[in-house]
Formats: C-alpha cells, structure tokens, sequence
C-alpha cells in the first residue's frame, strides 16, 4: 500500500476544494435562477433518475449524505408541494417509507435541469477534454 506522502495528501486536499469550489458555484447559478439550493434540486433528480420514487435510505446512499440530513431536505420539499411521503402499504411495512415526486415537482426538476445543465458545462464540462473526462472517470471509479 502507497504510504499518505505530500503529493498524496495535495491531491486529496486539491480534489476536496475543487469539488466544494465547483458545487458553490453551481448552487449560486441554481439559486439566482430558482431561489431553490443545489441540495434540493439534488434530491428532485435522484428522485427522477429512481423513476420518480424511492426510499429515502437508497437517496441517502445515491446521494452520498447522511440520513437527518436528507429528512430535512424532504421535509422542505414536501412543505412546498413538491414531494410526497408514503408509509408502507401493509401492517409489516408501516415503517417502510417512499418519497415520491408530485406532478409539481417533477415539472420544477424539468425547468430547473435546464440551469442545472447550463451550470455544470459551464464550471466543469467546458475546462476538460474528452480524454480528461475519461481520465477522471476512471480515476472516481477507482475511489468509488
């Protein structure tokens, strides 16, 4: 095993900030358009990608996010309209929990996708190569 040198520990430290740097900068575009935080629209799209609902333990994992922190994000949504919760269909799975996107919500993630997207090509996208890009996938795999 390759022993934590400074190159290393640079690395780590550069991928950190990076990564923080960029999502900053992607929440502001999303903010100034939507008033709405990145976390948020975060949620609204992991929701898609499940088809549209899922329980809350699979987003936290997708997401990469602790569990209370998650619940409060859905709790907000849900306060606006834009998600809704489910208890289990039967007496066994009362505690089973699903969060799904209401019609509202899954028209807001549509419009606001858009930004998303505009967003990500503009603070990442654009600043690599198609081989960079390949390169780091392989590198966030590895790590993954």
């Amino acid at each position: 095993m390759p022993r934590l040198d400074a190159q290393r520990l640079a690395a780590w430290r550069m991928l950190q900030a990076l990564g923080a740097e960029i999502e900053r900068l992607i929440d502001t575009d999303v903010r100034e358009e939507w008033d709405i935080p990145l976390g948020w629209f975060d949620v609204l799209a992991a929701l898609q990608r499940q088809g549209g609902s899922a329980r809350p333990s699979l987003l936290a994992a997708e997401l990469r996010v602790v569990a209370s922190s998650l619940s409060r994000r859905i709790d907000r949504l849900e306060e606006e309209g834009w998600v809704k919760r489910h208890a289990g269909a039967d007496a066994a799975d009362q505690r089973a929990v699903t969060v799904e996107l209401t019609r509202r919500g899954r028209q807001l993630w549509r419009e606001m996708n858009v930004t998303y997207r505009r967003a990500v090509q503009r603070h990442f996208a654009t600043l690599l190569t198609d081989r960079q890009i390949a390169s780091l996938r392989d590198t966030l795999d590895a790590l993954g």
